[in-house]
């Protein structure tokens, strides 16, 4: 291995050791999540993408200020390969998939601060009997508590889910939302029933009307907001 080279590696290699754990431990430190629930793929992606791009940033640094364009042969087609296809498409693509696990969360539903707030207010609200705040002192739902009740089951689900999260963070970057915001289609029953369906507790209350919940000529919202639990109490 050329002495240049191997120089390069160690150099890399050291800033990596040195910044990887500094920026971790201050995602970590933001986060404030608990250890058991900590996502893998979250947890190890962050740590993997960090280093991806001190890397690429060490890579670029050293061609401009170091090597100054001078290198040739097989290291300067290894720093431009890296630099200009290998690092990005890999900073892309865990980038993305980070971003879209990050989506979940109800942080990031808050983040929407004009729009959100009110509703993440009333879900938290140990004294409010909204549904929302129902499940979540409750901890029906124990994370990610607004995905997981607006997002119907199975992979379609999922995607028609981040297609509509597309769609409203668009609206509210771009100020083209309406207040009070409301839901585009009604609350389905099936994003009810992935859930309660089949709990022992479920199947006495509604045995009678169970059909007609399934087959959808009866709403779950009919019901329930008329027993004094709307889905959200939200003033604005």
């Amino acid at each position: 291995m050329r002495p240049s080279f191997q120089r390069f590696l160690n150099a890399v290699a050291g800033v990596a050791a040195v910044l990887v754990p500094g920026i971790v431990h201050a995602q970590e430190t933001a986060s404030g999540a608990a250890t058991f629930r900590q996502d893998p793929v979250d947890y190890f992606g962050t740590r993997f993408l960090t280093a991806v791009m001190i890397i690429g940033i060490v890579m670029i640094l050293l061609s401009l200020f170091r090597y100054r364009g001078r290198l040739t042969g097989p290291l300067a087609w290894s720093l431009l390969l890296g630099g200009a296809l290998i690092i990005p498409a890999v900073s892309s693509g865990l980038g993305t998939v980070l971003v879209f696990e990050r989506a979940e969360h109800v942080e990031f539903c808050a983040s929407c601060h004009l729009t959100m707030k009110y509703f993440i207010k009333d879900m938290e609200d140990p004294k409010s009997e909204s549904l929302a705040a129902v499940h979540y002192k409750n901890h029906y739902i124990s994370d990610d508590q607004c995905y997981e009740c607006h997002t119907s089951y199975g992979v379609f689900g999922t995607v028609e889910a981040k297609k509509e999260g597309m769609i409203d963070v668009y609206k509210y970057y771009t100020r083209t939302f309406k207040l009070p915001v409301h839901l585009r289609h009604p609350y389905p029953n099936g994003d009810c029933l992935k859930c309660h369906a089949g709990a022992v507790k479920w199947e006495a209350a509604h045995a009678d009307f169970e059909k007609a919940l399934f087959d959808g000529s009866s709403r779950c919202m009919d019901c329930h907001e008329g027993m004094g639990h709307p889905a959200h109490t939200v003033t604005y």
